[in-house]
């Protein structure tokens, strides 16, 4: 027990360490916590202690958060310097081979769901998509691309384009952190080292044609090699370096026509070739473009006495759409009086007697059988069902009102009505009305209640109106600016007679469609969006800067729209106009649209022998060129779209031609990928191993006359290739092969007399080519994630494990040695000279770690045959 005035040191055992407190004199802390002035001496209060204990808490969290976030860093780095290893691994292996072994990716896939809207493109034929695992799953993705220098910017072209001298190559790694996608993306360029010097050029300006001023921007090519381009600068003036021979110059601007000239050119020469472009005539596309997806809410009657002194009423609903809408059992209404009368809505109960509502035609709901009013009967299509209740509508009596009027006093003349889908309850439409009291207001509506100031009365009726123009009874009533009160009249007496399914009228008008997007396939205007405009308002777009022609215009919001492809403009400043159902988005549109041209090097459609097909490969269907103006269009899924004219050489006069990766959306025109074909025959040829025997997966390069590489293709599995298109003349074919591969002939020469035909140039016979030994490691039937050393050899090695070769000078004279490692599943391949005889021994070692120590074990598999240009399977390794 202590005694009052001493004091006693005690620790408080804590996990970081041992805190000192101090016990002072009881009275001294009864005296603190009083507020006393005692004794000065001062101690630690209980107060005091549990303050200290919640900081040092804080404190220790602090330090366990600042833990987890400093091991997630080093994580997160760990994860991104092996992506960036494994991205200069991938880049490495690349440019370390043949030149013409980089195959550029002639039909890239698209990864677009992991960084959406951003697409990565990658090859899956030559240099195909990996995993890795470490931990973490790495995802290689490989691009090849062919790219010039154009005006000092990389450019890159496309696919099919001649070899320019350089590839881009770009590595993706794509990994997951912490549930989010990550990716690393390295990119570079490889360049041919035997690339022949362009010795000609062409140089001069491109000018507008009346002004004579310098065009910015221009586009000067051969059309027989896009390689061969610049871009003019401020001034107009560009310079294209080529091979000599036979082209066709192409001389483009965005406004301006596209100039086509034939020239030729020689060695170590400079020639002057000026252009002067003739600038399109433009004009505009205007429109009202109109929603008409829905049903309305046409006519409203509270009350209308016919001569037997029944109080009728009835609702009239109109179709502006296309298609047949199904009532019976499916479009419901829903009533409710203003809100101190009914807190919510009523579901009327309903009779159906008409199943569905035709296009443009209407719908009558009512409380008896024929209408009368205005002069004209009408057969209700729906009656209000017998199992209403005056408990949901007051007046629901002896004959049957659901609607109150303001002539029937209590308040009553304000209200609402709904019009839905019963399937999922979804509203199509509604009205509301107004009684000149705060408390009777619409309980619900559009914007803004209709408003009157006694409300709905007897004998009244409220109209839709047919367009912006207000009441008709020429044309069905679809205007829906979705306000009440702008979008009804009323009309007492009634004065307008009811319509049923069995009348139909022409909408003029319907929902304005505000924010619609308009494009327009003419190559040079942007796409605008509609806006409102007026009053009442409708929505109304101005498209600028439309190109003179005949184009497709797209017209879309949401998944509907319009296409019409006749729209022209004639001259400069002529305008063309949507006006009424032209401006109905009524098709149904989950795609975009992609337009162009196809011409011959000379400018002109091409018609023969066959038309031009067009084909955006799996994105959807192909469609022809017209053979008269060289145009085309195509209905694209959203997405990366690639655009071939010629696919496989259908038109055999003709090259085949790829777009580069276009970004079709769902919607809208993409316009102006034009493709210039030349004419031009076809090169074949055969590898063998053996002269018999297929090589496939050798890659082969073709030489013009001025050593410029033309086209690289690769042999298939029946060791055959054959070249795209090439332009009449002659040409040198050559296997690419390996440092220790030869071929026999080493080269073959081909002349291209006639286009459309296809010219066999050889059979080649490769020495010494490659094959494969591939297999699996595994030690407890499980795979060696650590690493197993893989070498082969025709010779026998001695020792116990057997002792791997020294490598030295002697190494190189003696008997091939071929070294390989297994990844982290447990597999591997070894690329080895195609050897049938002698065979081959291969040799696996695998450290077994054992405490701080490993022992090397090993395995052997003999008589192994490797067949060049295949893969010898199953050689497997287990302990």
């Amino acid at each position: 027990m202590l005694k009052p005035g001493l004091c006693m040191p005690m620790n408080l055992n804590r996990q970081y360490g041992r805190v000192p407190i101090v016990l002072t004199n009881p009275d001294a802390v009864l005296m603190r916590v009083s507020g006393s002035h005692g004794q000065s001496r001062r101690g630690t209060t209980l107060v005091e202690l549990m303050v200290a204990l919640v900081v040092i808490s804080v404190g220790i969290a602090g330090m366990l958060g600042s833990f987890t976030y400093i091991q997630r860093s080093v994580q997160a780095s760990k994860n991104r310097t092996l992506a960036s290893t494994l991205a200069q691994e991938r880049m490495q292996i690349l440019k370390q081979k043949n030149y013409y072994q980089v195959l550029v990716t002639s039909d890239p896939a698209h990864n677009t769901v992991d960084f959406a809207p951003e697409v990565i493109d990658y090859d899956t034929g030559y240099f195909p998509p990996e995993d890795i695992s470490a931990g973490v799953v790495y995802e290689l993705y490989t691009l090849v691309q062919v790219a010039r220098d154009d005006s000092g910017v990389i450019t890159i072209l496309s696919p099919a384009t001649p070899d320019t001298g350089l590839k881009l190559i770009t590595v993706t790694v794509v990994w997951s952190q912490g549930g989010v996608k990550k990716k690393l993306l390295l990119r570079s360029l490889l360049a041919n080292p035997n690339t022949v010097m362009a010795n000609a050029a062409f140089n001069g300006f491109v000018r507008d044609s009346v002004t004579l001023t310098g065009i910015n921007g221009a586009l000067v090519n051969a059309a027989e090699n896009m390689g061969w381009r610049d871009t003019s600068s401020v001034s107009g003036a560009y310079s294209v370096s080529l091979s000599p021979g036979n082209f066709t110059l192409v001389a483009s601007a965005n406004g301006y026509y596209t100039e086509l000239r034939t020239v030729s050119i020689g060695a170590n020469a400079t020639q002057i070739q000026d252009f002067n472009l003739v600038k399109i005539a433009t004009g505009t596309v205007m429109g009202y473009p109109w929603l008409v997806d829905h049903l309305v809410i046409s006519q409203i009657v509270g009350s209308t006495i016919n001569a037997s002194a029944y109080d009728q009423e009835y609702v009239e609903i109109y179709n502006p759409t296309t298609f047949t809408w199904t009532v019976n059992g499916a479009i419901g209404l829903k009533f409710q009086r203003p809100i101190v009368d009914d807190a919510a809505k009523r579901t009327i109960q309903i009779d159906y007697l008409t199943a569905s509502i035709p296009s443009l035609g209407f719908y009558l709901f009512s409380n008896v059988n024929t209408v009368t009013v205005a002069g004209v009967s009408r057969t209700a299509d729906a009656v209000w069902s017998n199992a209403n209740t005056a408990g949901d509508f007051p007046y629901f009596g002896t004959q049957n009102n659901i609607i109150p009027v303001s002539d029937q006093g209590g308040g009553e003349g304000g209200g609402a009505l709904e019009l839905y889908r019963i399937s999922d309850g979804s509203r199509l439409d509604a009205v509301g009305w107004d009684k000149n009291d705060a408390a009777k207001s619409a309980p619900f509506y559009e914007t803004d209640g209709h408003d009157q100031n006694i409300g709905l009365q007897r004998g009244e009726q409220y109209v839709r109106f047919a367009s912006t123009s207000g009441l008709s009874t020429s044309f069905g009533p679809s205007y829906d600016s979705n306000n009440n009160n702008v979008d009804f009249g009323e009309h007492n007496p009634i004065s307008i007679a009811p319509s049923n399914s069995g009348i139909t009228k022409t909408a003029i008008s319907g929902t304005p469609a505000a924010g619609a997007i308009v494009s327009c396939s003419d190559g040079i205007s942007s796409s605008v969006e509609s806006s409102i405009y007026g009053n009442p308002p409708c929505a109304r777009f101005l498209l600028v800067d439309v190109a003179s022609g005949t184009w497709t215009v797209l017209i879309t919001s949401g998944v509907y729209g319009v296409q019409n492809d006749t729209v022209t403009i004639p001259a400069e400043n002529s305008v063309y106009t949507f006006t009424g159902s032209a401006g109905f988005l009524t098709q149904e549109f989950t795609q975009g649209i992609i337009t162009g041209r196809v011409l011959n090097a000379l400018g002109a459609a091409i018609a023969a022998p066959s038309a031009i097909v067009v084909s955006p490969g799996g994105a959807g269907n192909n469609t022809f060129a017209n053979t008269s103006t060289g145009r085309y269009s195509l209905r694209v899924a959203p997405g990366p779209v690639d655009v071939t004219a010629n696919p496989g050489n259908a038109n055999i006069n003709y090259v085949s031609i790829s777009s580069l990766t276009i970004p079709a959306e769902t919607g809208l025109v993409r316009s102006g990928v034009d493709f210039v074909l030349y004419q031009g025959g076809r090169i074949s040829g055969f590898i063998t191993r053996d002269g018999i025997n297929a090589l496939p997966g050798v890659a082969v390069a073709v030489f013009d006359s001025n050593s410029v590489a033309r086209d690289q293709q690769v042999t298939g599995s029946n060791g055959r290739f054959i070249t795209v298109s090439l332009a009449t003349g002659v040409y040198t074919v050559e296997p690419a092969l390996g440092s220790k591969e030869s071929s026999s002939p080493s080269v073959s020469s081909v002349t291209i007399v006639t286009p459309g035909i296809t010219i066999f140039s050889s059979t080649f016979t490769v020495s010494g080519a490659m094959g494969y030994i591939s297999g699996s490691v595994t030690t407890g039937g499980q795979p060696i994630k650590t690493g197993v050393l893989i070498v082969v050899t025709t010779t026998t090695l001695a020792g116990m494990p057997p002792a791997p070769p020294s490598l030295s000078s002697a190494t190189l004279t003696g008997p091939p040695f071929y070294m390989g490692s297994s990844i982290e599943t447990g597999e591997y391949l070894v690329e080895v000279r195609g050897s049938t005889s002698p065979r081959y021994n291969v040799y696996a070692y695998y450290p077994m770690p054992s405490g701080t120590a490993a022992t090397m074990l090993s395995s052997a598999a003999a008589n192994i045959s490797v067949v060049a240009g295949q893969i010898t399977t199953g050689v497997n390794f287990s302990w």
